[in-house]
């Protein structure tokens, strides 16, 4: 199909125009995920990754898949209740959208079984899977929350994380991505960002468990796995991490975050979503943007625009 070429970012400068780049970027690292996911690395040819080949699955080339659609979901949620969404005001958005989504991961099909046969959140259980369906939708809160309101960003994190997501090691990562966003759109240079995830990690392991993986990419001694990176939503967190701490810049990190194996469509997606924001010039410069299928999600800029007034409101629900 013919790509429209109208120019991506017409956000003035500031939060919006970050916000923007943001979302540009994740949908763009989102797309060049999709023809490799699932592949070991050893099963990814990293000079076919820029051309954005047609996926295996039969979807058009330079789709997005479910990661792109459930962010856009949530940034709607977040600006259209004033920054105030509750689990079930996300839930309900989900099961409306879900038919015309590709690629729902398994923990959010049942949670959307769950809803559509009793009409509530899924029940927390012992044996929940902690897989990144969360952290792979929850960069808007972190664009849409400033960093110094810590938790007003993590309570959102936990209340959209519960719409399907009840692990504790879920919500913690979903906590870590969000932070790196947030500090991204405030200009957080790449070396800061480890940091900032550090930094969530040790408080999202007092508070829902172990997350050492996400420290150790931080330091660069966590590793990536030789199968891929797999569903699991702390070794999804620690990826993004280390794509972001060895590849700074994003035109870079997106396909070294692809070569990495296995989920790589929600990795590139949230390291898209980071970095992104934190240098929304570098966005446009992409030389295989225009073969990405924006399709529906071209017209973002005001949604954008939206997200950063809740930012910079003090009164806007934030």
């Amino acid at each position: 199909m013919p790509y429209d070429d109208r120019p991506l970012l017409t956000e003035p400068s500031g939060a919006a125009r970050r916000i923007h780049g943001a979302m540009i970027a994740f949908a763009a690292g989102d797309a060049l995920g999709v023809p490799w996911e699932g592949r070991p690395p050893e099963h990814i040819d990293t000079a076919e990754v820029v051309r954005l080949p047609a996926p295996d699955r039969g979807w058009p080339r330079g789709s997005t898949s479910d990661d792109t659609a459930q962010m856009v979901l949530v940034a709607r949620c977040l600006a259209d209740t004033g920054g105030r969404p509750g689990s079930m005001d996300f839930l309900a958005r989900l099961a409306d959208a879900a038919p015309g989504v590709r690629g729902l991961g398994p923990t959010t099909r049942r949670a959307l079984a769950h809803f559509h046969a009793t009409g509530e959140l899924p029940v927390p259980s012992a044996g929940d899977l902690a897989t990144n369906g969360a952290a792979m939708r929850i960069a808007p809160v972190g664009w849409a929350v400033p960093p110094h309101r810590p938790e007003r960003r993590r309570g959102l994190c936990e209340a959209l994380s519960a719409a399907t997501h009840r692990a504790p090691a879920a919500v913690a990562s979903a906590c870590v991505i969000a932070a790196m966003a947030s500090s991204a759109v405030e200009g957080a240079g790449a070396a800061d960002l480890p940091a900032v995830a550090a930094a969530e990690a040790r408080w999202a392991g007092e508070r829902y468990g172990p997350m050492e993986a996400v420290a150790d990419a931080a330091r660069g001694r966590w590793s990536p796995p030789r199968e891929g990176v797999s569903l699991d939503a702390v070794e999804t967190a620690a990826a993004v991490v280390h794509v972001i701490r060895e590849a700074p810049d994003l035109a870079a990190a997106l396909p070294y975050a692809v070569s990495l194996g296995g989920d790589a469509d929600t990795v590139a997606a949230l390291v898209g979503g980071v970095l992104g924001a934190r240098d929304p010039e570098t966005v446009t410069s992409l030389g295989w943007l225009g073969l990405v299928d924006l399709g529906e999600y071209r017209g973002l800029g005001d949604l954008a625009t939206r997200l950063a007034a809740l930012r910079e409101t003090p009164d806007a629900g934030l």
